[in-house]
């Protein structure tokens, strides 16, 4: 339990980390992949678990 929570955690800070270099918003990702900005917040943050399918598509929008 405690590798998946550590995979989680460089998950959602990869996502924060290739947001913030290209210099994107929340609300700039969210257009680009379709997800709300508050969702997209709770998962940065650990609030909301990410699924497989919005991660895959949160990693193209981000070109990962």
């Amino acid at each position: 339990m405690e590798q998946e929570a550590d995979v989680e955690t460089l998950v959602r800070q990869r996502i924060r980390g290739l947001r913030v270099a290209r210099g994107w918003s929340l609300d700039d990702l969210a257009r680009r992949c379709h997800v709300s900005p508050s969702n997209l917040s709770r998962i940065e943050t650990g609030h909301r678990r990410i699924a497989l399918d919005q991660l895959a598509v949160i990693a193209r929008a981000l070109g990962s």
